[in-house]
């Protein structure tokens, strides 16, 4: 059922083929005997039971020896003009020419496998006549051990040769685009690690040992022994190609992603044949034309199924591939039809070899085409993002360089949407790629009217430039009104956001923008300056900003301090300063806070609000604060052997206060220095309290188990309450100078003092007031009931060592305010 369409296609290959190619110069007659013991002279004395045949086809059944006639019916020709009778194809078995003239033997020619060293003669058995003779017949003796047919010809010796080299360049040609296509493959296979290719070019080259068996070239490359052994694993090819061809179009079109179940059926078939062709190999065993024809089937069966699960998946380039296949599967028929003797080799060489070309021709094409459409796609998404599709940082470099190149004005804006990391999180990386495709669709319709006049210019209009920043670039001067506009386009698509599960997930962005050629002269510097406006933002509070030449001084200073505190500390650059903290009630000496200081070398004095910024964003807070605990601990540990009950309070980073590593070094130090844990405060600000609210709880437990202090720095700057505060438990409460400086005369700033004294008492927690500045707001704080004093007007940071003597001094008198108010 399935080789009939394959069958029909063939039948019409041969013949047009075979059309021309009939003879009419010899009448070809057939003995009919059993008897195989008959000799050539027994044969002439039975010349009468010779019955006529009416084509050149010699029908030879398997495992019998048959006699033919042929009786040349030349043309008169001028003396000396040779004609030769040949077969199309030399048995396994054997044929002898005997030619007879008058009933009397003239020659004899013999042609086997083993008798024949020539090549040639193993392709082309033959007998040369000449036309001079009369009464002339040729007598053929044809043994095989399988059914087959074969063709006879009479041309003229010229003709013949002519054929002869004809039919040896075309072997040779056809065997060559197999084995170079097929090695190719191999090569590709190796050098692209691409699986599919190494069964392709398998495939072609078992294709190209079958072609030469079945030709009879193979006796031209390679010695006889050898040419005989691989002809004699006919089945091992056969097997080996089919389980090639399945395993190529499984791993081409990927089906083990597609469809499993399938796969492993593929994957089953071909380890069959495989299996096959192992046993043919150890055996040497011969394949029934009935069991090739299972095979057949079973092959056939086996793509139609694989092409049947690419068709429903729309594998790219299935349509070329499955007639590139046809001619294979019809090549692979015809070479059945001839083992099972329906039909001579000399009617398959014109259809094989037009079949050939087609299939290689259409396999290679394809393969091409995958290929250029891989480097295609390579190339394609080298100038942009696979996630988004929109034109990568590379694709924008080489715009703007072309722009520049053309001096034209241009202006960039780089944003970034503020909640980019935050989808992810929660609704994974998928969906929040979707999303910005289906607002970048949006921007790109929305900006569409803005830029027709450039549309010829620009192919691109938007690009990605890193996981959550992107850029426009608009051609031209455009005017703070243009672009606040273009600002405000950007910002409206983003805040309008995408539907997700009935709620509109909106989002803010941040813009900067920069303008060739006001700001930079080249691409790469407009974008950075770009991005340097965009970074910008947040410290200005607005969502969009121009670059400013001072923004890279700022970040070139950064940039050079981050750099400088690597070596800030094996430098002794780094300082800690001591700030006086009074007990209001009876203005004796509470302790003091450890301030950091940074003396540059090149730079100067360097505020800690400045440089801890850039140690928590460069990773080296961790060093710093160690260094810091060192040295209070250090300081305290001199102070307290004559202040004992002196307290000592540090400032920590938010970056390092739930890190196991500081309570270890705590505890190692303490130890250490037999200090008193609970003379030792530990500041953390109200920000990092509010932002580490789920696990803050657990980690102040940790530092009470030490014993160990903490208080909350610049209390009023963030927005928690004091019920909060409560829950975490903290020992002081430090006021932010803010509402301290102009507490005399601010009634808003003296209700925010009074209130947080009484409630903080009310919660068992200690007040301290930073920045006291004069007289007046040291007793208003007094009279509000705070415990702690700290501030210029008691003294401001200074060196441990004229800490020691300001100590020495003030525990010299009652209250300190005698030091102070003179």
């Amino acid at each position: 059922m399935w080789v009939w369409p394959f069958k029909f296609c063939l039948a019409v290959l041969f013949t047009v083929f075979s059309f021309s190619a009939k003879s009419e110069l010899i009448t070809l007659y057939n003995l009919n005997v059993s008897d195989t013991q008959m000799s050539i002279l027994d044969v002439i004395q039975n010349d009468s039971r010779f019955n006529a045949q009416p084509t050149n086809k010699l029908h030879i059944a398997a495992k019998s020896k048959h006699w033919f006639k042929v009786d040349p019916n030349m043309l008169p020709k001028t003396d000396n003009v040779h004609w030769v009778l040949y077969s199309d194809k030399l048995p396994l078995g054997s044929i002898t020419f005997y030619w007879v003239q008058d009933n009397k033997l003239v020659n004899k020619r013999v042609f086997s496998r083993l008798n024949n060293s020539v090549p040639e003669l193993k392709i082309f058995p033959h007998i040369r006549l000449t036309s001079q003779i009369s009464n002339t017949s040729v007598y053929l003796e044809v043994s095989n051990p399988e059914s087959m047919q074969l063709n006879i010809e009479l041309i003229t010796a010229e003709q013949f040769d002519n054929l002869k080299q004809t039919r040896l360049f075309w072997y040779g040609t056809e065997l060559g685009l197999l084995y170079f296509v097929g090695l190719f493959m191999l090569v590709m296979a190796v050098s692209s690690k691409r699986s599919y290719l190494s069964y392709l070019g398998a495939f072609f080259v078992f294709i190209a040992v079958q072609y030469s068996v079945v030709t009879g070239v193979i006796y031209f490359y390679v010695p006889d022994l050898i040419a005989e052994y691989i002809s004699s694993l006919t089945a091992c090819w056969l097997f080996l190609t089919s389980a090639a061809s399945i395993m190529f179009t499984a791993k081409f079109f990927a089906l083990k992603q597609l469809n499993k179940r399938i796969y492993r059926a593929a994957q089953t078939v071909a380890r069959f044949f495989l299996a096959a062709a192992c046993l043919a190999l150890i055996f040497q065993a011969q394949v029934s034309v009935t069991a090739q024809l299972v095979g057949f089937s079973l092959l056939l069966l086996t793509l139609l199924s694989s092409y049947f699960v690419a068709f429903s998946h729309k594998r790219p380039f299935l349509w070329p591939m499955f007639i590139g296949w046809i001619p294979a599967l019809m090549i692979e028929l015809g070479r059945i039809m001839l083992a099972a003797g329906d039909v001579p080799q000399s009617d398959l060489i014109g259809p094989v070899r037009l079949l050939i070309f087609i299939h290689v021709i259409l396999i290679s094409l394809v393969i091409y085409l995958l290929d250029k459409k891989k480097q295609d796609s390579f190339v394609f998404y080298s100038l942009h993002d696979k996630d988004t599709g929109l034109a990568n940082r590379q694709a924008l470099h080489q715009f703007l360089d072309k722009l520049v190149s053309l001096k034209k004005s241009h202006t960039i804006f780089t944003f970034s949407p503020m909640m980019s990391d935050q989808v992810k999180l929660s609704f994974g990386i998928e969906y929040a790629n979707k999303r910005l495709r289906v607002l970048f669709k949006r921007l790109k319709l929305q900006l569409n009217p803005y830029l027709e006049g450039e549309r010829e210019e620009q192919s691109q209009q938007l690009y990605k430039l890193s996981d959550d920043t992107f850029a426009l670039v608009l051609i031209g001067d455009l005017s703070i009104q243009q672009i606040e506009q273009y600002v405000c386009v950007i910002s409206g698509i983003f805040e309008e956001g995408v539907e997700y599960k009935g709620f509109q997930l909106s989002d803010q962005i941040n813009v900067g923008v920069s303008h060739y050629p006001t700001h930079a002269i080249n691409s790469e510097l407009l974008i950075q300056r770009s991005l340097l406006a965009l970074a910008d933002t947040n410290s200005l509070g607005d969502n969009w900003h121009i670059y400013d030449p001072s923004i890279a001084a700022m970040a070139e200073r950064r940039l050079k301090l981050s750099a400088s505190l690597q070596s800030a500390i094996s430098n002794n650059e780094l300082s800690l300063y001591l700030q006086p903290q009074v007990l209001l009630e009876n203005g004796q000496v509470y302790g003091a806070e450890g301030l950091l200081r940074w003396s540059h070398p090149d730079l100067g004095f360097i505020p800690p609000d400045e440089f801890i910024p850039i140690a928590e964003a460069s990773g080296q807070i961790n060093a710093i604060t160690e260094w810091v605990i060192s040295q209070g601990l250090i300081y305290q540990k001199k102070i307290v052997e004559t202040y004992p009950n002196h307290m000592l309070s540090l400032n920590i980073s938010g970056k390092d206060l739930s890190k196991k590593e500081l309570i270890v070094q705590l505890i190692t130090q303490l130890n250490e220095m037999s200090l008193d844990p609970s003379r030792i405060i530990l500041e953390i600000t109200e920000s990092v309290a509010i932002a580490g609210e789920g696990k803050l709880k657990d980690v102040i437990e940790d530092y009470r188990h030490l014993g160990v202090k903490v208080a909350i720095d610049d209390y009023g700057t963030g927005y928690s309450s004091l019920a909060y505060l409560s829950e975490l438990g903290f020992d002081e409460l430090k006021v932010d100078k803010q509402f301290i400086i102009d507490i005399e005369s601010s009634s808003k700033n003296q209700t925010i003092c009074k209130t947080t004294c009484d409630m903080a008492k009310s919660l068992g927690s200690m007040v301290v007031a930073e920045g006291v500045e004069n007289l007046a707001s040291y007793n208003k704080l007094l009279h509000y009931g705070c415990d702690i004093a700290q501030g210029y007007f008691i003294s401001k940071p200074i060196k441990f060592e004229e800490y020691l003597q300001w100590l020495g001094e003030a525990n010299q008198v009652i209250d300190v305010k005698q030091l102070l108010v003179r």
